[in-house]
């Protein structure tokens, strides 16, 4: 009896013991309980965890937003300038020697009919250009319909021998048509088209401004087109701004088989 009454005694001071400190060591619980804690910690630091895609993708969207303003300042430092018509603006037409010289020999035919020189235009040398390659690229040659300049057209088969053409060339062949010209007699605009044209409106002497632009055809064709403002050849004014040649000076002889031809604005019916 004595004996059991210890043994339960024992019992009974385990259990207090239990009582006061908790459960008795687990290891099946503190595995639990480490794994529980581990998912805490990496669920926390998940969460403030730098994403290395995320970061690629901000830090590029910072770099395109700083940078949009020089992207948008590119763009309209790109944009072709309006200007007004009357506003002489400074371009590199003159750098290319074939429009340099196309006018030079405007001037040099100009002042044998004592007449002002021409100034070079950029926006009647844009226009020429823009059709000339338009009758390059349709392989055609005829007038554009515009009443505000007058023109002149000029075009050359080319050939082993003659692979291109020169201003001084261009200019010669339209001036040409000056021995077919009556200085004495007001032409109609169709008789001074057909046979003078293009050397009449070359010595406007109202005209003031020039353009020229030139381009290849794959026809083989090389095809000029000069602009000139105020446009000349105007019905009833050929004796005014037509006058004959001074005297110490003389026509230059030009041969080729080149086709020019020269129309005036007011032959379009207004």
């Amino acid at each position: 009896m004595e004996g059991s009454q210890s043994l339960g005694e024992s019992w009974k001071r385990a259990g207090s013991l239990r009582g006061a400190m908790g459960e008795p060591p687990s290891r099946r619980r503190e595995e639990a309980a480490a794994l529980l804690n581990l998912h805490k910690r990496v669920g926390t630091e998940g969460m403030t965890r730098a994403n290395p895609a995320a970061d690629h993708q901000a830090r590029v969207l910072a770099n395109h937003r700083a940078k949009r303003p020089q992207i948008l300042l590119k763009i309209l430092s790109n944009r072709p300038e309006i200007l007004p018509e009357d506003e002489e603006v400074n371009t590199d037409w003159l750098d290319s020697e074939f429009i340099a010289e196309c006018l030079c020999w405007h001037n040099v035919y100009r002042q044998r009919h004592a007449v002002p020189v021409l100034t070079l235009c950029p926006q009647l040398c844009e226009k020429a250009q823009s059709w000339a390659n338009h009758l390059a690229h349709t392989n055609s040659f005829f007038y554009r319909i515009d009443k505000e300049v007058g023109q002149n057209l000029f075009c050359r088969l080319i050939n082993t021998l003659q692979t291109d053409v020169t201003g001084q060339e261009v200019a010669s062949y339209w001036y040409g048509a000056v021995r077919q010209y009556n200085y004495f007699k007001e032409p109609d605009v169709l008789h001074a088209n057909v046979n003078a044209g293009h050397f009449t409106q070359m010595v406007w002497a109202s005209t003031r401004k020039f353009g020229v632009g030139k381009a290849s055809s794959r026809a083989g064709k090389i095809l000029v087109v000069a602009h000139y403002w105020p446009p000349g050849n105007i019905s009833g004014q050929f004796q005014d701004n037509v006058l004959p040649p001074l005297p110490e000076t003389e026509t230059d002889s030009v041969s080729g088989s080149d086709t020019s031809t020269s129309r005036s604005t007011s032959e379009f019916p207004t």
